[in-house]
């Protein structure tokens, strides 16, 4: 075994939260570059199956860091929220701006990098052992005694299996495709649309059918999937690769002429554990947006209160991290995430078409209220509601 390397905050994973907590630390405090190290399995850029979405949300989070997003992306002005003939369009300029993550993910590494952070990737981690006073991580090539663990390792988050962490089951289902297209005959490419259908509710999906305008080596593509929250566990399960077939057909489309391929996505529940003494969980790892599918916006959101914590626990030097829930509860962005599930939990138990009809009909007017009571959760303007066809 190698002489153990003492460090005091070891991240695991260099996606948005991993680097976000990173260049948090060194915004509060530029000595902590050579207190911390990133270590990744995998060596950006890498592919990562996402919808790409960064919100508002995520965007003021960057914005907070002195970034702006430099990366190809395609602004969305226009969000259509359909079920079944209903539809209604929420209008920003932008609403949100599409990525590619496995160029995002390397851009975000590039900006630590060039601010002293150590990012050690190709290095997996094999076990991860507390200690009374540090955390012993073995990768495959050292071994770190650190004073702070941050689990930032995604949706299967080795760290949480490692330690039998509560609550891992809470996982939604994505599939995902990526069609080519002529931009020029698209609006949703010309006019940066993104659709939302909501319709597959009626055979027992618990989200909805996606289309986002995206861009793949400089190459129009359109990234369509299916969302399944699975927030009603107890429900028969929905068969998403029929569900993606079948809206795929409706826009002219074969499943089978493109790579179909999957990824969960580990969502929030307030009652969760989000730390134990030294080692704190942040973005998929702690849960994100079961509503949405939400995960960019959050994950940097989860590195600003990470690094908040971490910088109190050194100062007091108590590493419990007993008010780390608190923080992430208070925070202006992670605020969202138990909104969200509350939500989720609400719209996604309704089984009857008439039902769901009936609500979609009033969704704006919930919108609405929402900009008019928190203006801070619909940073947007006031949607309407637009009819398609025969309701």
């Amino acid at each position: 075994m190698p002489t153990p390397q003492q460090i005091d905050v070891l991240i695991i994973g260099a996606g948005p939260a991993g680097i976000s907590t990173a260049l948090h630390l060194v915004k509060m405090n530029p000595d902590w570059t050579t207190r911390l190290v990133v270590v990744d399995k995998a060596v950006h850029p890498r592919e990562k199956l996402c919808g790409g979405g960064i919100t508002q949300l995520g965007l003021g989070a960057l914005t907070k860091l002195g970034l702006t997003v430099e990366t190809p992306n395609v602004p969305v002005n226009e969000v259509q929220m359909v079920y079944s003939h209903l539809k209604f369009a929420v209008r920003d300029q932008p609403v949100f701006r599409i990525v590619r993550r496995d160029e995002f993910d390397y851009w975000l590494v590039g900006q630590a990098e060039q601010q002293g952070i150590t990012v050690r990737q190709g290095e997996a981690v094999i076990t991860v052992t507390p200690q009374a006073d540090y955390v012993e991580v073995v990768t495959e090539k050292t071994v770190f005694h650190a004073g702070v663990v941050v689990a930032a390792d995604g949706s299967r988050s080795f760290v949480r299996r490692v330690l039998n962490w509560p609550g891992s089951a809470r996982m939604a289902r994505l599939l995902e495709v990526l069609t080519p297209e002529q931009a020029e005959t698209l609006p949703e490419f010309q006019a940066g649309i993104a659709v939302f259908d909501f319709s597959p509710m009626q055979t027992g999906v618990q989200g909805y059918y996606w289309d986002f305008p995206s861009l793949v080596k400089g190459q129009s593509v359109m990234n369509r999937g299916v969302f399944d929250s699975r927030i009603r566990p107890e429900r028969t399960r929905a068969s998403l690769p029929e569900t993606l077939r079948g809206q795929m057909q409706q826009r002219q489309r074969r499943l089978d002429d493109y790579p179909l391929k999957g990824h969960p996505i580990h969502w929030f529940d307030r009652q969760g554990q989000f730390a134990r003494d030294r080692i704190l969980l942040v973005g998929d790892a702690a849960g994100v947006d079961p509503l949405l599918g939400e995960g960019i916006s959050f994950a940097l959101a989860y590195g600003e209160v990470a690094a908040g914590a971490i910088i109190e626990a050194f100062a007091h030097r108590n590493f419990s991290f007993d008010s780390y829930k608190a923080k992430i509860l208070a925070h202006e962005v992670l605020s969202h995430l138990p909104v969200r599930t509350t939500l989720a939990r609400l719209v996604y138990r309704i089984k009857s078409p008439l039902l769901l009809r009936w609500a979609w009909r009033f969704a704006p007017l919930l919108v609405r209220f929402l900009a008019w009571y928190k203006p801070a959760f619909v940073p947007v303007r006031q949607p309407r509601l637009e009819k398609i066809g025969d309701v």
